[in-house]
């Protein structure tokens, strides 16, 4: 973005430092999901010993903060299984739907593939933070007419009622 061949990034990106506004679109949670048919998926209480023990997929998404989850263990003492790691949340529904695998993602994407791939989701077993998930803009096209037209566009379409004003980083 500072090179100017981005105008405008969507996501979790913490390293971003300054020079840069960012607006809020919404907050989300992370869920567990796995097929309907995994064993886990019938349990009544989805228990840490259960996440802990349990075969894992993972997403790798270098430069965001979705590691967050993994780091959020380790302070416990806990680590995950990781059988399998994908470069993106694309593949995850068909990786699940086809193997005894659970992932860790955010809602909203558990939300949207959960009934095409017949998935389950369920509450962690422990408490880790919501993530916030921004538009984030160089400054040198904060006034700029039509970008600030694509961002009220992209604010209209993906945030919640309660988005918050656009702020530096």
């Amino acid at each position: 973005m500072s090179g100017g061949r981005i105008d405008l990034a969507v996501g979790l990106l913490p390293q971003l430092q300054a020079g840069f506004y960012q607006q809020v679109l919404f907050r989300q949670r992370y869920v567990c999901l796995m097929r309907s048919a995994h064993p886990l998926a019938s349990t009544k209480v989805f228990k840490l010993e259960d996440f802990t023990s349990a075969k894992h997929a993972k997403v790798i998404s270098v430069g965001t903060g979705h590691g967050r989850v993994d780091i959020d263990l380790e302070k416990r003492g806990l680590l995950r299984h990781i059988i399998l790691t994908v470069p993106h949340y694309v593949a995850m529904g068909d990786v699940l739907a086809s193997s005894d695998l659970i992932a860790t993602v955010p809602e909203r994407f558990a939300d949207r593939i959960s009934q095409p791939y017949n998935l389950v989701k369920r509450t962690l077993p422990f408490e880790i933070g919501a993530s916030a998930i921004h538009q984030f803009w160089h400054a040198r096209l904060h006034k700029d007419a039509g970008h600030q037209w694509l961002r009220m566009q992209i604010r209209d379409l993906f945030a919640d009622e309660n988005h918050l004003e656009e702020q530096p980083v």
